[in-house]
């Protein structure tokens, strides 16, 4: 099958979160398997920056933004497995050093820059000549993308034939804007109606992926009934209800080409299941980058996180001194908002020798974050899918995760009489079931046997791309038999 990705972030050009891992893996899968794969990507300063040539294609596209036309051009690159990169390159719009914005907010231009990127992809497909079997789109970024491809240019050949799949990974955010930047985009004014781009007198830019893409999907099977609700809907539950039959959640994984223990760059010491010694040495690594002073045999609770309230860092906030009174150390790597970073920080003042603080985001870190702490939290409010806990388990380290999206679903909760699951959840989004938590999951660490037994087992779970390849090609194979069905009609 030949598959076209559609995405404004992807491993190794272009990264703002798990986005990009969950992009490059699935790709990268569906190519093991033996399938063709193209990922279009704006051309950030990020993508330039990634040490991987980039060549111009010699296209360059004129594309009408209002009463103004601005120049699209085509770069490519391949990495492998054998996955072709087209890259949408403006320097007004995408050289800049972050992708969606700065610390401070949003760029105010983010509407008319993946307005611009969604048409351009749209009309690159005819002017490259590319032909495709399907069409897999990302995100509220990539909405307008099936909006262009059956409105503007429902009658380009290929625009008619190539069915659309679109992935919502996270119902938070949306692309909410203002009615005004409407004819940037050029579509005819009955687009912006209840039954299509219109969201309480605003556009919605993942309203029109969901109205307008054959199939959709999002990344867990919990995740894909909360957003029937309210609560996790964020005013489209609606929406999702009308095309419930067309609504399919699909967990993330992980490539363990990149996230495994055994033969990678980033850790102090390689280890496996047989052989844990090599995890001690990780821990005592992390500890001496952070100057923290304390034991290895004393436990040790790590965080790569954002720090916005939605991945419940205020929680973690809330009991943080009660933390470091239990005779443990806490390291974290985050980026977020400025008034969590000053609050870690004056935390971290208090207790320089059991705290750590990392602002901003290494790659590198990250590995050696969850390779040397005991313990991780992912306290979040909610969690489409999440990836480092599927991190955590390959690295024996055990996760201590609230009972939402994904993470309710890749994490069974350890039975300490039978001893079987995989980590420690708690349900209500509260300081005090965290902190319950916290200390069900110490009291286990005391008893290094069943400890041990535990993290072993986790190693050997596979949560890796190659097991849900097969759910994305069959429901291909799907979105091909609407599409020629409406064909006909």
């Amino acid at each position: 099958m030949n598959i076209f990705i559609v995405s404004p972030e992807c491993y190794p050009f272009a990264r703002a979160g798990n986005l990009a891992e969950v992009v490059y893996g699935l790709a990268a899968s569906l190519a093991r398997s033996g399938n063709r794969v193209a990922v279009a990507l704006p051309g950030y300063r990020q993508a330039e920056d990634a040490d991987r040539p980039l060549a111009f294609t010699g296209h360059s596209l004129a594309i009408p933004l209002s009463l103004k036309v601005m120049t699209a051009e085509v770069y490519h690159a391949r990495i492998k497995p054998e996955i072709d990169f087209y890259f949408i390159r403006q320097d007004e719009f995408y050289r800049r050093d972050g992708l969606y914005g700065t610390c401070y907010g949003d760029f105010q231009d983010n509407a008319e820059r993946f307005i611009f990127f969604s048409r351009a992809v749209v009309e690159m497909v005819e002017a490259l000549e590319l032909d495709f079997d399907v069409c897999h789109c990302h995100d509220w970024q990539t909405g307008l993308v099936p909006v262009y491809g059956r409105t503007l240019y429902r009658d380009q050949p290929r625009w008619q034939r190539l069915p659309v799949v679109y992935s919502v990974h996270n119902a938070g955010y949306q692309g909410i804007f203002p009615a005004y930047d409407f004819p940037l985009t050029g579509l005819d004014w009955g687009v912006l109606s209840p039954k299509a781009l219109e969201f309480y007198g605003k556009i919605n830019f993942m309203k029109g992926g969901l109205v307008f893409a054959d199939l959709l999907t999002t990344v867990s099977a919990r995740y894909r009934e909360e957003i029937l609700t309210p609560e996790y809907g964020f005013g489209l539950e609606g929406v999702f209800h009308d095309r419930d039959s067309d609504l399919f959640g699909i967990p993330e994984r992980v490539d363990y080409s990149r996230w495994q223990t055994e033969n990678n760059p980033f850790l102090a010491a390689h280890y496996d299941e047989y052989h844990l010694e090599g995890k001690k040495a990780c821990k005592a690594h992390l500890l001496a980058r952070f100057g923290l002073d304390q034991p290895v045999t004393r436990p040790l609770i790590g965080m790569n996180t954002r720090l916005y309230d939605r991945k419940g860092i205020d929680l973690v906030e809330s009991i943080l001194e009660d933390l470091l009174r239990l005779d443990v150390g806490f390291v974290l790597q985050g980026t977020g908002e400025e008034r969590h970073k000053h609050l870690l920080q004056e935390i971290r003042n208090r207790h320089p020798e059991r705290m750590g603080l990392s602002f901003g985001y290494s790659e590198e870190l990250a590995h050696q974050i969850i390779a040397g702490s005991d313990i991780f939290l992912m306290p979040s409010r909610y969690e489409p899918g999440g990836l480092d806990q599927l991190y955590c388990l390959r690295y024996g380290t055990i996760p201590v995760v609230r009972a939402t999206g994904g993470l309710d679903e890749t994490v069974e909760n350890y039975n300490s009489q039978t001893g079987e699951g995989s980590g420690f959840k708690f349900a209500a989004c509260s300081p005090h079931d965290l902190l319950e938590a916290v200390h069900r999951t110490l009291a286990l660490y005391r008893d290094r046997t069943s400890w041990e037994a535990l993290m072993r087992r986790n190693m050997t779970l596979d949560f890796s791309w190659d097991t849900v390849v097969p759910q994305y090609l069959e429901l291909y194979r799907r979105a091909q038999e609407k599409r020629r069905s409406l064909a006909a009609v």
